[in-house]
This record gives structure tokens, C-alpha cells and sequence, in this order.
């Protein structure tokens, strides 16, 4: 069997953060980028910067939020049906109110988002792998998806979802040349915090105040070294987190 050679990697919240940190990671790779996230200004000048180092690089850009039932639809057409790499980053945590004083259309949001949309972009790419001879998925989890916290019912809840799904998938496809794997950070200095707090950034930095949080180039890194393994290799689960954080209520802050 002649060796599998990828050729399109679609990355999922591409505008800022690990999604932004990967497409990066990638750029120097011999692929096209569909790069998907809903502030076009963001993906456009993050495809200018990308093409001053990689002048020949071919960038696709999607402006939508992974929920827009069109989206499918639109990756279609662009990559004529052929998804190589799925990085499936998007994602989002509204809130820290515990369960009683939580509001129902934060619920729904995080749902959509983390679960549903998650699972539609895997349902998409596994048949398109399947008849190119082969792929590779990276699922973004979190710690919370291993560990609870209060205030974070549903977020905790969504991640042990896509923890679950990611094992599942990754059973189907054993032996089929697709390798399913998941990286699950814990506290990682990004956009994260401030959509948590909408849009407080005050809020935002207490999150990573006397610490020194990992930071989305980090968990590129670690994906792309998850990526770079013989196709033999299936790196399933990594589950990172800044030296200074021991669980999702444990963090040290202000020691060296």
C-alpha cells in the first residue's frame, strides 16, 4: 500500500488561541489550510501573516460559527469533499454560576458548540477519510473532561462528552488508517477566560493572575508532535497542564 500523504487540514476556531497556534504549526507543511471561525477580519490577517513567511501556502478561510447549519455544506465545496487533518478545536465555557443560578441558554450554547458541533465535524471528515485511504483527528478536550469543579456543570459536562466520543470513534476506526486522538489542556492563556466573563477582561486576567498558564503555542507543539508519529503510532489521549496547576481547584499562584 503506497504510503498515506496528506494533503488539506481543516482547523475549527482557526482566528485566535490553539487554533490560531496550529495553523501556524502547519503552515510549513506541504497542505492546504481551511481555516473556520467566525471573525473573518481575524482569519484574514492571520492568512497575510501566514503567507509573508509561506508565500506559496494555499488558505482557505471560512467566516462562520461552527453551529451555522451551512458550514458542512461549505467545507464540501472547498476541499472537494477531502479532509486529511481535522482539528477540531472550537469551543467555549460561558459563566462560573453554579447549577441552580445557571442560565438555560448558556446551557444550550456550550451544547451546540462543544458537543454538537464537535460531533458534526467527525461525522463530516470519517466517511471522506475512509474513501481517501486514511486521516487524522484531533479532538480538543480539557482536564474538565476527566475532573468537575462547581461552576462548571455543563462545561465539565460537555468535555466528558467529547472524552467519551473520541474513545468511541477511536474504536470504530482502529485498523482503518485514521488515527482518533485528544489533547485535553488544563488552564491555557487564550480568549478562553474573557468569552467565559463576557468579554470582562478584568475577570479574564484574575484567571491566569500569579501563574504562568500554558499558552496556545504550547498544546500546537504537543498536537503537532502527536501528528509527526509514524502512522503506526496513535498517541490516543495527552492531558496537559502548567506546572503551577494541579487540578481544576488546585493552583498555586504568586511562587516561582
Amino acid at each position: 500500500m503506497d504510503p498515506f500523504i496528506p494533503k488539506i487540514a481543516l482547523i475549527t476556531g482557526a482566528s485566535a488561541g490553539i487554533g490560531r497556534a496550529m495553523a501556524w504549526s502547519l503552515a510549513p507543511k506541504n497542505l492546504t489550510l481551511i481555516l473556520v471561525a467566525r471573525r473573518l477580519d481575524r482569519l484574514q490577517e492571520l492568512k497575510d501573516e501566514i503567507l509573508k513567511t509561506h508565500p506559496h501556502k494555499v488558505i482557505h478561510l471560512i467566516d462562520s460559527d461552527v453551529n451555522d447549519p451551512e458550514l458542512t455544506s461549505r467545507i464540501s465545496t472547498i476541499s472537494n469533499q477531502r479532509i486529511d487533518i481535522l482539528i477540531n478545536n472550537a469551543g467555549l465555557a460561558v459563566g462560573r454560576d453554579k447549577i441552580e443560578a445557571s442560565t438555560f441558554t448558556d446551557w444550550e450554547q456550550m451544547i451546540s458548540t462543544n458537543v454538537t458541533a464537535n460531533f458534526k465535524m467527525a461525522h463530516m471528515v470519517v466517511p471522506w477519510m475512509l474513501k481517501n485511504g486514511g486521516g487524522d483527528i484531533i479532538n480538543l478536550c480539557s482536564i474538565a473532561g476527566f475532573l468537575t469543579y462547581p461552576g462548571g456543570a455543563v462545561y465539565c459536562a460537555t468535555k466528558h462528552a467529547v472524552h467519551a466520543f473520541t474513545r468511541v470513534l477511536r474504536e470504530e476506526t482502529a485498523g482503518r488508517n485514521i488515527r482518533v486522538m485528544q489533547i485535553s489542556p488544563g488552564m491555557v492563556e487564550t480568549d478562553f477566560s474573557l468569552t467565559r466573563f463576557n468579554g470582562d477582561q478584568a475577570m479574564a486576567d484574575k484567571v491566569y493572575e500569579g501563574l504562568d498558564p500554558l499558552r496556545g503555542e504550547d498544546i500546537a507543539r504537543m498536537m503537532q508532535f502527536m501528528l509527526d508519529q509514524p502512522r503506526h503510532v496513535v498517541i490516543d489521549e495527552m492531558i496537559t497542564m502548567p506546572m503551577a496547576q494541579g487540578s481544576p481547584t488546585t493552583v498555586v499562584r504568586g511562587k516561582a
